[in-house]
């Protein structure tokens, strides 16, 4: 009866989320369209291939450097999260008080609240990455297995995401500001993870480092797989890795949680 009662507050919890992003659903197609870095890097290399003697770099067509940007355009979009800056605005602000009287804990309705705009978000996404993929002459993996192995890395790249974000977030109980934090964390996501250029072309010590980091499997990995450029082998050790973060982050966002509690009521807030 208990795990009944739990998964009605479940649906509950995520069809209010969803009628919330369903009321800023302008908002959300601007904020895919507002990530265009891989679009601009995506040109860049495009160029940099054509304009190549042998027209290619790095093993790189311009039409495999399409498919390759347009896929982390795309695993990018199912990856995005913002909960860092929500805890932020709630913990210095005071306002994350009635928070802390519901029989749950607040970061279920955060992270639902993240899914919800996931499932509003598919349909908008897939549209621009098909005109996307016309205009570049992209081509993606005709393998169907890719395609449900992908959507798997993704939900564990998110939910890690999303847990290290949430960490990051609650730094706010000891901070003036915890989005200070953020940046530098999502720097080092973007750069390991291959949003500027495919893993293979950084230096070794940098590949080196990045493959004890979880952010080559919950982004390049997945782009390489649509792209056709890395195995189902390759999935299986990544789904590994990113299963061994999450439990990482996940206790250390218990941790954080119960410690910034204490110093949070020690402040009267």
């Amino acid at each position: 009866m208990s795990g009944l009662a739990t998964w009605r507050k479940v649906q509950v919890i995520f069809a209010t989320q969803f009628a919330q992003m369903v009321e800023y659903r302008a908002e959300v197609i601007i904020w895919m369209l507002s990530g265009t870095l891989s679009l601009v890097m995506m040109l860049v290399w495009m160029a940099q291939a054509a304009a190549s003697p042998s027209g290619q770099v790095g093993g790189y067509t311009p039409a495999e450097f399409a498919s390759y940007f347009l896929s982390t355009w795309l695993v990018s979009q199912l990856l995005v999260v913002w909960v860092t800056y929500d805890l932020d605005f709630h913990i210095r602000q005071g306002t994350l008080s009635p928070w802390l009287l519901r029989p749950f804990d607040p970061m279920w309705q955060f992270y639902l609240g993240h899914l919800s705009e996931r499932v509003f978000r598919l349909v908008p996404m897939l549209v621009l990455i098909s005109g996307f993929a016309l205009l570049a002459g992209a081509k993606f993996s005709t393998d169907w297995r890719v395609y449900p192995v992908v959507l798997g890395l993704a939900f564990l790249g998110f939910t890690a995401r999303f847990l290290w974000e949430y960490t990051v977030g609650l730094l706010a109980f000891w901070t003036e500001s915890s989005n200070s934090f953020h940046e530098l964390v999502w720097l080092a996501y973007a750069a390991l993870g291959g949003m500027f250029a495919p893993l293979a072309f950084y230096p070794q010590w940098v590949q080196n480092v990045a493959v004890w980091t979880p952010f080559p499997y919950m982004l390049g990995l997945p782009a390489q797989l649509l792209a056709g450029k890395a195995t189902l082998e390759q999935a299986a050790h990544g789904a590994m890795v990113l299963s061994a973060w999450l439990v990482i982050f996940w206790f250390m966002r218990l941790w954080v949680w119960r410690a910034g509690l204490k110093k949070y009521g020690a402040v009267g807030a």
